[in-house]
C-alpha cells in the first residue's frame, strides 16, 4: 500500500469514528429534573435534545435537558 492511500484511509476511519461518537453523545443528554428550581420569567426559547421547546435555558436545566439549541423546535 502506498502512504497517500493509508493517509487516505487513516482520515476516512478517523471521520467514520468521530461522526458516531458525536451522535451516540446526543442519547444521553437528559438527566433527572431538579425538584427545586427557580427560573426568571423570561421567554427565551431553547429546542431541548429531546424536541420539545422550553422557555428558557433555565427552565430546559430544570428539567434535566443538558442539551439544547437556541429557538423554538421545528
Amino acid at each position: 500500500m502506498s502512504i497517500r492511500f493509508k493517509n487516505f484511509l487513516s482520515i476516512i476511519l478517523l471521520s467514520i469514528f468521530l461522526i458516531f461518537s458525536t451522535s451516540c453523545s446526543k442519547k444521553n443528554c437528559i438527566e433527572n429534573p431538579k425538584d427545586d428550581c427557580l427560573c426568571p420569567m423570561i421567554y427565551d426559547p431553547v429546542c431541548g435534545c429531546n424536541q420539545k421547546t422550553y422557555g428558557n435555558s433555565c427552565e430546559a436545566g430544570c428539567a434535566g435537558i443538558t442539551d439544547f439549541t437556541k429557538g423554538e423546535c421545528d
